[in-house]
């Protein structure tokens, strides 16, 4: 990693920080005002990962999808357009940002921590499917890191009613239905990531499915999100109980992206992605 690129990463990671205190203290002390300077903030850090990105592309010469290190990279980047996009469309409220932005922070420390050494692309990273599969990925994170944030809201409203801190926050209908349009998106991101997936696999080995402890972990994560969404619509699961699903759903998420790798070590150095 050069240091130009550890300078716009160091930068990055403190833009996110002080973006998440700015909308912190805009929560607390119920100072919307104060959370537009946040939001304004946010902006200008994903303009330094961009830039961050850019570097790390130049420098090794390929789309930065190849490692953790670069993978979360590139999947944060695409998590904090998805939210500044929506709030900015006024699809969203910036107190969720308060959800969003820490998980950004965390996976941008973890990715620091894990090896970040500039390495060749090699040939089974070298197809267009790679591109789709780790887009797709990265976007159906995002969506779901939103219901998360939309999730915890909702049941806080619900907890803490006579709550003033919470009279600037969307209700609960409202932060449900987001919580519900995002996961459905999200789930659709999703599908086009395991398709995508195994078309990638056929061509390198000559199976859509190999049964490995990450492919099967996409698989539970996108049938969780499945049942997610039947639930909603054929059991009436919807508000608090919605809320609970979509926090756990992205405890299923982590594991797929990240903790199965941490098990079986090896799966990293076959599959770039989730």
């Amino acid at each position: 990693m050069v240091k130009a690129e550890i300078l716009l990463l160091w930068i990055v990671v403190f833009g996110y920080v002080a973006s998440f205190c700015l909308n912190l203290f805009a929560f607390l002390g119920r100072k919307t005002k104060v959370a537009a300077y946040a939001m304004n903030v946010m902006w200008l850090a994903l303009a330094v990962h961009t830039a961050c990105g850019v570097v790390r592309w130049i420098n090794s010469g390929h789309p930065p999808v190849t490692d953790t290190y670069e993978l979360n990279l590139t999947g944060m980047w695409f998590a904090v357009l998805i939210f500044v996009v929506f709030e900015k469309l006024g699809r969203l409220q910036w107190s969720i940002a308060l959800v969003v932005t820490p998980i950004v922070i965390l996976v941008l420390g973890y990715g620091y921590m894990s090896p970040s050494e500039v390495v060749p692309m090699g040939a089974a990273y070298r197809s267009p499917w790679l591109a789709i599969h780790v887009i797709f990925a990265w976007l159906s994170f995002g969506c779901y890191a939103v219901s998360t944030g939309a999730g915890l809201f909702l049941l806080l409203k619900e907890y803490l009613p006579g709550s003033k801190r919470m009279e600037k926050i969307p209700q609960p209908q409202v932060l449900d239905d987001i919580g519900y349009r995002f996961i459905a998106i999200g789930f659709i991101n999703h599908g086009v990531m395991l398709a995508s997936g195994a078309i990638w696999a056929k061509n390198l080995w000559g199976q859509y499915w190999s049964w490995d402890p990450l492919e099967i972990w996409s698989l539970i994560a996108f049938l969780f999100y499945a049942f997610y969404l039947h639930a909603r619509a054929f059991l009436g699961w919807k508000m608090k109980r919605a809320a609970y699903l979509a926090l756990f759903g992205l405890l299923v998420m982590a594991i797929s992206f990240w903790a199965v790798q941490w098990f079986t070590p090896q799966i990293g150095r076959i599959h770039p992605g989730p």
